[in-house]
């Protein structure tokens, strides 16, 4: 199901088919390149199933500026201002695109005016939460930032199972680069919560047996 701020959620199904029949779909391994920073923007993107993660190089290791999945359209931005790729996009998991091309994206919003707007408005809605992580790595501390990205994990890609919420597909690595912060002291805050009952682990993948414990845990903790 798409997500509730995605393009087609926004843009509607007729709108979203009719862009699919002018582009072509392709399947991506996992950890596949997509779209690669700096390169011309000369098509967009998609996905229909999977998902994808958006990297940025910082300060010496690559931070994960967001995860998008079914429904969401990438490297849009590029081909409307005619610029070079902003960021890198590399297949998440095992996923599915179609792949239009950037003339034919541009008549295709030649054809309807009102898609800029829609994109103006998804485009302000992801730099209000790139805004929101940039106070976020600045005003809060590690265990804190582990706690918001395992919450906000769970409920945009959290399966409901017997032994709690499941966040499968994601890597103490890409739980790392997502904080901003190193692996050591990302494990030490994946371990307090563990030993409080609070997370349970295995190979990539994160188990919270109670969210609402977790944001409970979150709430009490000291403003930092």
């Amino acid at each position: 199901m798409p997500a509730q701020d995605s393009f087609v959620t926004h843009a509607g199904a007729d709108l979203c088919a009719e862009l699919r029949g002018q582009g072509t779909r392709a399947g991506f391994d996992r950890n596949e390149l997509l779209l690669l920073v700096d390169r011309p923007s000369d098509h967009v993107l998609l996905i229909e199933r999977g998902f994808v993660k958006v990297q940025l190089a910082g300060n010496g290791r690559d931070l994960i500026a967001g995860l998008y999945g079914k429904g969401e359209l990438i490297g849009e931005q590029g081909v409307m201002e005619s610029k070079p790729r902003s960021a890198t996009v590399v297949a998440h998991t095992a996923c599915e695109a179609t792949r239009i091309h950037h003339r034919d994206f541009k008549e295709f919003l030649r054809r309807h005016p009102e898609l800029p707007l829609i994109l103006g408005r998804i485009a302000y809605e992801r730099l209000h939460r790139a805004d929101q992580r940039q106070i976020n790595l600045a005003s809060q501390d590690v265990p804190t930032r582990v706690c918001r990205q395992l919450l906000a994990w769970g409920q945009a890609l959290g399966e409901r199972t017997r032994d709690g919420v499941a966040i499968s597909g994601l890597s103490r690595k890409d739980l790392a680069q997502c904080v901003g912060a190193g692996e050591a002291t990302v494990d030490a805050a994946l371990k307090q919560l563990g030993d409080q009952g609070l997370l349970r682990t295995r190979r990539l993948t994160f188990v919270l047996p109670d969210p609402h414990l977790l944001r409970g845990y979150l709430r009490a903790r000291p403003i930092t």
